[in-house]
């Protein structure tokens, strides 16, 4: 205590005495002055008092200075760390102010790692938040956005900001009164929600947060509109199957209680029955076998067989397997086919699967007297374009985004009954061979169907 009281007194001390030299200095210039006009004998006595003054100066800047450099070392290096400046650090020396030295740089290591494990905790978390698709969106009791992630800026669009309340962002009532539930009265709830113009789904889960400063609850907003698109075309899969099953099977049953009935006793009756059957059995193994095409190509699991391919071989193969069927519908099948080779890499057994696919559903779909064209020619885009254009009853604009749908059938009460799996499959096709498919048409005046596929 003793010695405390004694380095204060020094320092007041100390400090007064270098207040007080330059006042010295200057009273010796003064008096330099004085004597030039009053007495040249008495130099001696003036130069005795500026040598006197300087040694004074001396005396203070040797004893002072040090002391007080080191308190406004140690005052430089707090103010340092109170405005966040955590690398600040004083220098340690052999004097009385070591130990404050020591254990000032020790809190500033302390605070500084501290710190640094806040930002990395908070790094962590702002990329766990970023990491999903979700939109996580934090708010204040009275429903104000304290934090959002890049998924909610995604999904509500440029509006949504911190700062903003909740509603005014999102414009729904069903969802803020979610949100303001688990804010405002702490209740946990999950609702799915249909929101926007687009009607997309939202599964809104909000949960209250307690001793988290602002963020009083944390909402959690997941797209469920591909999972309902999904199960919707699960639900339309099965009925479409089951309908397709129906027909054949109610005619196989239908022929085979009739030869039960007696129609087995008369040949010719039991010959037409049985010729039923055996359409009707065709037409179940095409279905089953197409279905199970279509699957192993969307799970890749067909077996591709990848090679250089003129794509005119393709166009001429199918068009001469259609030429038979194509001429007893009274139609013209014609090959439009350029000189030079057009090469595509890709699977040839497929590729002329799936464009024998079209020239049959352009056969079924144009009545007699009409022609159906199947051409190759280079595209605009770098790719190979091979097209079937008919002359037939074309798709209605609303149909023509649904004609690749497994089942889609543009006219139920048209054609021969195909099971409606045909352009399922050439798109599925087309798209493992990473090109693209796509319909012209105008009622009443044909269809041209269009697979483009990358130029070997």
């Amino acid at each position: 205590m003793a010695t405390s009281s004694a380095a204060k007194g020094g320092r007041a001390a100390a400090a007064a005495l270098r207040a007080a030299a330059p006042a010295v200095l200057a009273l010796a210039l003064v008096l330099l002055s004085l004597w030039l006009y009053v007495d040249a004998h008495a130099l001696a006595f003036v130069l005795a008092f500026v040598a006197a003054s300087a040694a004074l100066l001396a005396f203070s800047a040797a004893t002072v200075s040090p002391e007080t450099r080191r308190i406004e070392d140690a005052e430089a290096a707090a103010d340092a760390l109170a405005a966040g400046r955590f690398g600040a650090r004083m220098e340690v020396r052999d004097d009385e102010f070591a130990t404050l030295a020591a254990a000032l740089n020790s809190a500033a290591a302390r605070i500084q790692a501290h710190v640094t494990s806040l930002d990395e905790q908070r790094q962590q978390l702002e990329s766990l938040l970023n990491a999903g698709a979700d939109a996580s969106i934090a708010v204040a009791a009275d429903g104000t956005i304290v934090y959002m992630n890049d998924g909610a800026r995604a999904m509500f669009g440029p509006a949504a900001s911190a700062g903003r309340p909740f509603i005014e962002v999102v414009r729904d009532h069903d969802l803020n009164d979610v949100v303001i539930a688990a804010a405002a009265r702490g209740e946990r709830s999950v609702r799915v929600v249909p929101y926007g113009a687009a009607q997309r789904w939202l599964q809104a889960t909000a949960v209250p947060i307690e001793g988290a400063g602002a963020w009083a609850a944390l909402a959690v907003f997941h797209d469920l509109t591909e999972v309902r698109r999904l199960d919707s075309m699960r639900r339309d899969f099965i009925t479409n199957v089951s309908h397709e099953l129906r027909t054949p099977l109610a005619g196989i049953r239908a022929a085979t209680e009739t030869l039960q009935e007696g129609a087995l006793d008369e040949p010719r009756a039991a010959r037409e029955f049985l010729g039923h059957i055996q359409h009707e059995t065709d037409r179940l193994s095409q279905m089953v076998e197409e279905l199970l095409e279509l699957s192993r190509i969307e799970s890749g699991a067909a077996p591709m067989s990848f090679a250089e391919v003129d794509a005119r071989a393709l166009v001429r193969g199918a068009v001469g397997r259609f030429a038979q069927q194509a001429s007893r519908a009274g139609l013209a099948l014609h090959a439009d086919l350029p000189d030079a080779p057009l090469l595509v890499y890709g699977d040839a057994e497929r590729l002329e699967r799936a464009l024998g696919n079209l020239i049959a559903n352009a056969i079924r779909f144009t009545p007699s007297g009409g022609a159906v064209t199947a051409g190759v020619a280079p595209a605009d885009d770098g790719t190979i374009a091979i097209s079937v254009e008919d002359t037939g009853v074309g798709i209605s604009p609303g149909e023509r985004g649904r004609v690749f749908e497994r089942f889609y059938k543009a006219d139920r009460g048209r054609g021969d009954g195909g099971v409606g799996l045909g352009l399922a499959i050439v798109k599925h096709t087309v798209l493992a061979h990473a090109g693209s498919v796509g319909v012209e048409s105008r009622p009443g005046r044909g269809a041209r169907f269009t697979m483009r596929l990358p130029r070997r």
